[in-house]
């Protein structure tokens, strides 16, 4: 069976990628996580930047022990899946990391690229933890 390819598109992926290698330390991912967007997906579309509808919901999911986590993804190309499976999100948005940790509701983690070759996810205790070390 041969693993499905992953290009990278962007920095972030190319740091995911090298950190699932063993190439880079997860140290090293989560340092340019924090310095970098990542795409939401959206149940409406949420308005231009200087008017976004702030009832705009992103996309949750339940990881395999049934907890909530938040969707993200590295590129919009990484979320078409998903905006198939839940078609009710078919509107995105780019959001800087450390706003999105300024976000997320407390009990709930995070998942980069889910059901994607390259991904990792967060439980909510780390959201807590980085969100203290970044000071959102």
């Amino acid at each position: 069976m041969t693993t499905p390819s992953f290009d990278p598109l962007n920095d972030l992926e190319t740091a995911l990628l090298a950190a699932q290698t063993g190439e880079a330390t997860i140290d090293a991912l989560m340092e340019r996580l924090k310095d970098s967007p990542v795409f939401l997906l959206l149940d409406r579309d949420p308005g231009p930047e200087d008017a976004r509808d702030d009832d705009a919901q992103p996309l949750l999911l339940n990881n395999g022990q049934g907890e909530p986590v938040l969707a993200m993804f590295s590129a919009p190309e990484r979320s078409i899946s998903m905006t198939l499976a839940f078609p009710g999100y078919a509107f995105g948005v780019w959001v800087e990391f450390p706003m999105l940790l300024g976000l997320v509701a407390p009990g709930v983690g995070l998942v980069l690229n889910p059901g994607a070759v390259a991904g990792f996810e967060m439980p909510a205790d780390a959201v807590v933890s980085l969100r203290a070390e970044v000071g959102a």
